[in-house]
């Protein structure tokens, strides 16, 4: 089961040595606010050229790499900045948040440790650390620190102590989609457990043996306050990992809303592990309790534009009850 967790990655200045490294390095943050990525961490690496002992400069590249979705490449960076500057406690929260994205709770949990060992009142950090607690199966350790959170005003760390430790809101929410009756789409398989709920469905009497199209929804249980960007870039890189050729592509998005959502498709031609072609659409909405995600997907190379046009259709329809 993956269970993904909220990170928070913020790029700061601070001064530097070297008046031309500090110029590259304000160019580069310039360019970061401005979602000009490449060539922000073209500036840092220039930057770095003339002045390698800045933790500022590293830290900042790795945060641009961590955007990109570049987690090994955030990971070298952080541990540079780290390694110069042992009290980088952004360098340690945003690891840690790449370790949390990875399923390396452990790893993540001593870099929460060390921030909060550095700044207990570190924004977030005793929440994320709540939650790694809650996935490594350590409930009373987690509450403790929604608590502490809350003590300290984390606004977010009272829904954080209904959700993990009374599980009540979780009950009280639920997506609504209905699936066209027309279709003939039926419950192939239901899984559940306390984290997560899982369901494919399949249509006109087909089976996992023969299918043409197939449904997916998942519920991630107690998942909260993730930028579902960052969700399904990372669902891309996971199929990048089978099907090197993926195309990834964001069909529509609304982040600005009570429900952030973002309907995308990956489609991957045959390659690297895949035998055969196969195009997904996606949905990912985010709750107030628990994260949702839909996946159609057909065996062909990529999604027919009437489709994609169809499934986007579809997937509008979907709200958030709750009860």
């Amino acid at each position: 089961m993956k269970k993904t967790l909220t990170i928070i990655a913020t790029i700061i200045s601070l001064t530097v040595f070297g008046q031309s490294a500090e110029e590259l390095l304000v160019s580069g943050i310039e360019k970061a606010n401005n979602q000009k990525y490449k060539e922000a961490i073209v500036d840092f690496t220039k930057s770095i050229a003339k002045d390698a002992n800045n933790a500022e400069t590293y830290y900042n590249r790795g945060t641009i790499k961590m955007t990109i979705s570049d987690f090994d490449g955030a990971l070298l960076d952080y541990d540079k900045a780290i390694k110069l500057n042992p009290k980088q406690t952004n360098a340690y929260y945003n690891r840690a948040g790449i370790y949390v994205n990875t399923q390396q709770y452990k790893k993540a949990l001593l870099d929460l440790n060390k921030v909060i060992e550095l700044d207990e009142k570190f924004p977030s950090a005793l929440t994320l650390r709540g939650q790694v607690k809650y996935a490594l199966n350590d409930n009373n350790g987690s509450c403790n620190d929604f608590k502490r959170a809350n003590e300290i005003g984390d606004k977010k760390a009272e829904t954080y102590i209904s959700k993990y430790c009374n599980e009540t809101e979780i009950d009280k929410e639920s997506l609504s989609l209905k699936w066209p009756e027309d279709e003939k789409w039926k419950i192939a398989e239901t899984q559940e457990n306390d984290r997560l709920k899982f369901t494919e469905l399949l249509r006109n009497g087909e089976t996992f043996e023969n299918w043409t199209e197939i449904g997916t929804m998942l519920v991630y249980k107690g998942v909260t306050g993730e930028d579902i960007e960052f969700r399904a870039n990372l669902l891309y890189e996971q199929t990048k990992q089978q099907c090197p050729k993926a195309k990834f592509t964001i069909v529509d998005m609304d982040k600005k809303i009570e429900y952030p959502w973002i309907i995308f498709s990956i489609e991957c031609p045959i390659s690297g592990q895949l035998k055969t072609p196969e195009s997904q659409l996606w949905l990912i909405i985010q709750g107030n309790a628990s994260m949702y995600l839909v996946d159609r997907a057909i065996k062909e190379e990529s999604l027919p534009s009437k489709i994609k046009l169809k499934w986007t259709n579809f997937y509008k329809t979907a709200k958030i009850i709750s009860k």
